[in-house]
């Protein structure tokens, strides 16, 4: 059994530590049918946690949840392992199950999740995750991308966007990533079912779209540590949502216009617009 100060050492040289067999095989793959067998429409708290050909792509706040998924997440193993490698007690403060269904799953962009609690009021990055593997995980079906050592580099600039669903994301720009592939490489997480990995929550991770035909699901478990108490949590957290709101509105209209312009175009149009010419030999 590896020692508390060997995990310690392990997790703040590479930001990362994958511990096998946390949770049985067993129960990770009966959380994973449990979840399968619902209504999304039960579990979703909105559209938004849909995605193209997924009905339920997040389903969280599952730690205040009495299931087999609530369960797994309120683990005593899991805030128990975290203390240990952050050498101070923890405590869960957000938490969500992340579906990238087989054939359309979603991309995720490399990001640090501190931009996203830096701005709720948070003083420091003294904050983990740990993603409980609840089916095969591994470069064939979008497994975690993860550039070791990254966090030791502190907040990284990131770069906004507006994913899929119409969400102001961040996403560290491409030359950033190319220096930190050139001094640390990138590290595939392959896992089983009932491991846990836990991460620093300033490493640099992300995944790519599943397109393969095999499922990957993930409980997800995020903690804050007891030192790192957070500052007017309320008034942080709503001024950053409005933030985020306001430009998922903006691009919202921008996205409206643009379209609304194009289909304007085309009814008042002779000639076909918006596409490739019509070959000579179809016009007739």
């Amino acid at each position: 059994m590896t020692s508390d100060s060997q995990l310690k050492a392990d997790f703040e040289a590479q930001g990362f530590v994958l511990t096998k067999g946390l949770f049985s095989g067993e129960q990770a793959a009966s959380a994973c049918q449990w979840l399968l067998k619902q209504d999304p429409n039960s579990l979703r708290k909105s559209w938004t946690e849909a995605e193209p050909g997924v009905p339920l792509a997040i389903y969280s706040v599952i730690h205040e949840e009495s299931n087999p998924i609530g369960a797994i997440a309120t683990d005593q193993r899991i805030t128990s392992f975290a203390g240990r490698i952050m050498g101070e007690p923890t405590y869960i403060w957000s938490s969500k199950v992340n579906v990238k269904a087989a054939w359309c799953g979603a991309v995720e962009y490399y990001h640090q999740d501190f931009i996203y609690w830096r701005d709720r009021g948070y003083p420091t990055d003294r904050m983990l995750s740990c993603m409980v593997f609840l089916q095969p995980h591994g470069l064939a079906n979008a497994g975690l991308h993860v550039i070791p050592g990254s966090h030791t580099s502190g907040l990284l600039e990131h770069e906004p966007f507006i994913n899929t669903n119409g969400l102001a994301k961040w996403m560290i720009p491409t030359s950033k990533l190319d220096q930190l592939y050139d001094r640390s490489g990138i590290h595939v997480v392959e896992a089983e079912p009932g491991d846990a990995l836990f991460f620093h929550t300033s490493l640099v991770h992300g995944s790519s779209h599943n397109i393969s035909p095999h499922g990957r699901m993930i409980c997800l478990v995020q903690m804050n540590t007891a030192s790192n108490e957070p500052r007017e949590v309320p008034l942080s957290a709503k001024d950053f949502n409005l933030r985020r709101a306001r430009r998922e509105v903006e691009e919202a209209k921008r996205r409206l216009d643009y379209f609304s312009d194009k289909l304007r175009k085309q009814e008042q149009s002779a000639e076909i617009t918006f596409g490739a010419p019509i070959p000579r030999e179809e016009r007739m």
